[in-house]
């Protein structure tokens, strides 16, 4: 048996198959998730055509597929909601049924461990629960972070009374910010940003 041959039955075994299937789609949720790397697009590429051609190998069924994307779409959809949980039960039975009837079984043919199917689900809905919507949490505090840093020299309207001890709030840049001051401010009052701290802006009395 040659080289080729020996690859071709290894990715036509249908665990192998079926673990290329899950990494491809994972690495996409990833790739979707956090772009810029290329790191997780090209894994992504690579474990989907290897998938590709143990399904088409081992006649797979369609519906199996179907359910599995659709798995990882629920999955990808419950991190930007406010509240977790209820997609990723959706997508760990859409994971689970989807498994199960991906692969016909016959007499003599080797079958999907049902091992595997459980860890797969179990290690997604963790993954889900955990990783992305810690990660998405991130990249909004990223961007809420990028968003304040520019702001300094900009100008805006303070909407509560601010005092040296009793932050204020000031619409600034289309955004109602929490803002400090060294001296007392009075609503309707345009402000300068003069230095971020934290989540709060420290602000001035706007000069003409």
């Amino acid at each position: 048996m040659d080289i080729g041959t020996q690859i071709m039955t290894f990715i036509a075994n249908p665990n192998v198959a079926y673990l290329a299937l899950i990494v491809g789609l994972l690495m996409l949720v990833v790739a979707v998730t956090t772009p810029g790397t290329g790191i997780a697009e090209v894994i992504a590429v690579i474990a989907l055509a290897v998938a590709l051609i143990g399904l088409v190998q081992l006649e797979a069924n369609f519906a199996g597929v179907v359910l599995i994307i659709a798995a990882f779409v629920l999955f990808a959809l419950d991190v930007t909601q406010t509240a977790h949980g209820a997609l990723t039960l959706g997508g760990a039975a859409a994971l689970v049924v989807g498994s199960l009837l991906l692969f016909p079984t016959g007499e003599g043919e080797s079958v999907l461990s049902i091992w595997l199917v459980a860890g797969v689900t179990l290690l997604m809905v963790t993954v889900s629960l955990v990783f992305f919507s810690a990660l998405m949490r991130w990249r909004k505090q990223h961007r809420v972070d990028n968003a304040a840093q520019d702001l300094v020299g900009q100008r805006g309207v303070v909407k509560t009374a601010t005092a040296p001890l009793a932050p204020g709030t000031a619409q600034i840049a289309g955004q109602l910010w929490t803002v400090e001051a060294s001296e007392p401010i009075e609503p309707g009052t345009e402000v300068e940003v003069i230095e971020r701290a934290g989540l709060t802006l420290k602000v001035k009395k706007a000069t003409a």
